[in-house]
């Protein structure tokens, strides 16, 4: 009989060991960065994560909202897609005057919203329904005037990390999603939000050169980057978001959020009414996103009120403009399609 030797056998349980301990250690204290991080950060992109590369970012489809009459969004918005090797599906606007009143959920029968509101909020619902009603394992959501950076795809990916890290789920561990399984919302384009007391957890992703400097940025909470060297982006669970350029739903979520959002009730305008349901979590809502967000709202040059189906009080824009993003893909239009690379940067670095 052949025995093992008991130095074999030693080095064997320390290896086991020492393999359980760094998932411990990942998995107990996820907001250590000089620990856990670590590996995450170091882990390479395998085929788990290589479908954030497709034409859909990892989900099974983007889904736009888009009223029928602007055909100058949709132009503009179909060709950035193209010009990104990204593909949309369209889904119709709503007049909120168009919705009958005893289609409005509990809490809006008297209309106390404006009709423009109400339309907004059935557009999004729309959506929703379509993920659940064509059985989608998930959508990324944007409205008509999302912009994005060029760098869309490689910056996903490292948000991908940081969502998985978030939900202890390895970037090699096997799962549906390449951002991770048991998420309901992932929250990629808002205007504000905070990182949550009762969850403070950070990923942070450093050396970021696709966000501008702090003094460059536009957003409401300015303290929140103070204690971050410049470039650093944060992936944290959502606090209290507000907007909803563009947010990511799985089959789970929509599922959900057309209960809460539609059958149940509905408590206040669209993105209010999402935020709370986020952070009530009363169907243990599973919601994440990053500062800043990766879909910022572009505002195109033209007259008063061009910019939003809303509100129509904005002013005109001599010059568009979208917030936080560098390499703007609305704004690099021109040079996209003539093929050129010396790309425009929105918020170069220097004083």
């Amino acid at each position: 009989m052949n025995f093992v030797p008991l130095r074999l056998i030693a080095f064997g349980l320390a290896a086991i060991l020492a393999v359980f301990l760094l998932f411990s250690i990942a998995y107990r204290e996820p907001s250590h960065p000089s620990v856990a991080t670590r590996w995450w950060h170091a882990s390479t992109v395998g085929d788990v994560m290589a479908s954030i590369q497709n034409s859909t970012l990892g989900f099974e489809k983007i889904l736009v909202l888009n009223m029928p009459e602007r055909s100058d969004k949709r132009d503009a918005l179909s060709l950035a897609a193209s010009l990104t090797n990204l593909k949309f599906d369209y889904v119709d606007g709503v007049l909120g005057k168009n919705i009958p009143s005893k289609a409005l959920p509990v809490g809006q029968e008297q209309r106390t919203m404006p009709n423009s509101t109400l339309g907004s909020w059935r557009a999004h619902m729309n959506a929703i329904r379509g993920v659940v009603e064509q059985n989608l394992s998930s959508a990324l959501i944007l409205e008509d005037d999302a912009d994005w950076d060029i760098r869309i795809k490689s910056q996903l990916l490292d948000f991908a990390k940081g969502s998985r890290y978030l939900l202890n789920q390895p970037p090699t561990q096997q799962t549906h999603s390449p951002y991770g399984d048991g998420w309901d919302i992932l929250w990629l384009g808002f205007c504000h939000d905070i990182i949550p007391e009762n969850d403070p957890r950070t990923y942070l992703i450093d050396n970021d050169v696709s966000i501008p400097q702090p003094d460059k940025m536009y957003f409401n909470n300015p303290e929140l980057f103070s204690h971050y060297p410049n470039h650093t982006r944060i992936v944290h669970m959502v606090g209290s978001p507000i907007c909803t350029f563009g947010y990511a739903v799985s089959f789970q979520g929509a599922r959900k959020i057309l209960y809460a959002l539609s059958v149940k009730e509905l408590r206040g305008i669209f993105d209010n009414a999402l935020s709370w349901w986020c952070t009530d979590h009363g169907q243990d809502s599973v919601c994440i996103d990053a500062h800043p967000s990766y879909f910022y709202q572009h505002r195109a040059a033209g007259a008063s009120g061009k910019n939003s189906d809303i509100n129509e009080g904005l002013p005109p824009m001599e010059k568009g403009q979208t917030y936080n993003i560098r390499w703007s893909t609305r704004l690099n239009l021109e040079k996209l399609v003539m093929g050129q690379t010396d790309f425009e940067d929105s918020f170069p670095d220097g004083p």
